[in-house]
């Protein structure tokens, strides 16, 4: 047997759409200071404890989002630190984030 989602009101969904699009609005503006180096990798980490959408980023957006770092260099480094595609920021263990400290801070 499946789950049900929960009955939501028309106010319910219209106020979960709007924080959905909130929500990938700052994942973007994230990755975008990703991109020019106006944060480092070490305040992304940080960042993700306080902030709920940025934690819920996935790994692989943000090593790619990375100056001088394209898809399939993002790819063999998650591959080198065991970390899956799939994996959100939230969720690399303390050996994950070191692997990619040492690959990605010069």
């Amino acid at each position: 047997m499946t789950p049900t989602p929960p009955s939501l009101s028309h106010e319910q969904r219209v106020e979960a759409s709007r924080l959905a699009v909130a929500n990938r609005r700052r994942r973007a503006e994230v990755k975008r200071m990703v991109k020019t180096g106006e944060i480092s990798l070490e305040e992304i980490f940080d960042l993700a404890k306080s902030e709920e959408c940025v934690a819920q980023m996935r790994a692989y957006d943000l090593i790619s989002a990375l100056p001088a770092i394209g898809e399939v260099k993002a790819g063999r480094i998650m591959k080198n630190a065991s970390i899956a595609e799939t994996r959100r920021i939230r969720g690399l263990g303390p050996k994950q984030r070191a692997e990619l400290f040492r690959a990605l801070v010069r």
